[in-house]
This record gives structure tokens, C-alpha cells and sequence, in this order.
């Protein structure tokens, strides 16, 4: 019988924890993950991907047609989200199917999503948070 499990890095051992300089190295480890893994979804083509994505498995041409993007451009950021374990692949026939890795990817874009809408981050020069608050209700009080 074949065994799927892969050896944890050392940081996911949670007895290391007793020493605070491994503490340290552990959190920053994790710190690098966690920026390396947000280098991966943050680009626009592939946090749109990804919310699709959060609807359920999808083959590329339902990603190409509902992004009105080429499909040189969707499968190039699909390779990249493969690479990074963001994503998995499988054939059918002549279709690759594309789903989320973890479920909690899907959580993580749509809060992404929501704390964006709430909170105003990197704002222009002489934009004030009252004009962009009104511009958002404007935006959103107009019919769709």
C-alpha cells in the first residue's frame, strides 16, 4: 500500500515551539510562506481565476469565456497556480478541469474581496476617505 504522506517542514512541527529562538526562524519560515503564497495569487487575471475557481471545478474554455481573456494568457496564469499547489489539474477526454487545492483558498479571496470593499487601502494623493466613501455608495446605489 502506497503511502500519500509528504514530510512535514521542520516549522509545521509544533514541539519545536518550546525553544524562542526556534519560535523566531519558525515564524518568520511561516511569514515567507505566507508572502510567497500571496506573490502567487496577486495579480488580477489569477485572483479573478481563483474566484471562479471558488464556484467549483471548471475547465479552461469556461475560464477563457467567462474572462473574455486569450487563452494563451488564462492557461499561463493556470500553469502558475499549478506550480504554486494553488490549484490542480485533471484531464478529461480532451478537457483540463481546474479546482481550488483547499477550500479555504475560496474563503481567503472572498475576504480578500469583502475587506477591500470596506477598507480603503494605498490611497491617491489627494483623495480623502469621505470622496472615495461617496463615490462607493454612488456606485453602489446605481442600478446594475
Amino acid at each position: 500500500m502506497l503511502s500519500c504522506e509528504v514530510d512535514k517542514p521542520y516549522y509545521m512541527d509544533y514541539n519545536i515551539y518550546k525553544s524562542p529562538l526556534i519560535y523566531e526562524v519558525t515564524n518568520m519560515a511561516i511569514a515567507d510562506e505566507q508572502a510567497r503564497l500571496l506573490q502567487c495569487i496577486g495579480e488580477p487575471t489569477r485572483l479573478q481565476i481563483l474566484r471562479l475557481l471558488a464556484g467549483g471545478e471548471k475547465y479552461v474554455g469556461e475560464i477563457v469565456e467567462t474572462l473574455k481573456a486569450e487563452q494563451s494568457l488564462v492557461s499561463y496564469h493556470l500553469r502558475h497556480l499549478r506550480e504554486c499547489n494553488i490549484v490542480i489539474a485533471r484531464q478529461d477526454a480532451q478537457r483540463i478541469y481546474y479546482r481550488l487545492s483547499d477550500a479555504r483558498l475560496a474563503e481567503m479571496v472572498n475576504t480578500s474581496e469583502a475587506v477591500v470593499k470596506d477598507i480603503f487601502l494605498c490611497q491617491p494623493q489627494g483623495v480623502s476617505n469621505e470622496g472615495r466613501q461617496r463615490s462607493r455608495q454612488y456606485k453602489r446605489a446605481m442600478p446594475a
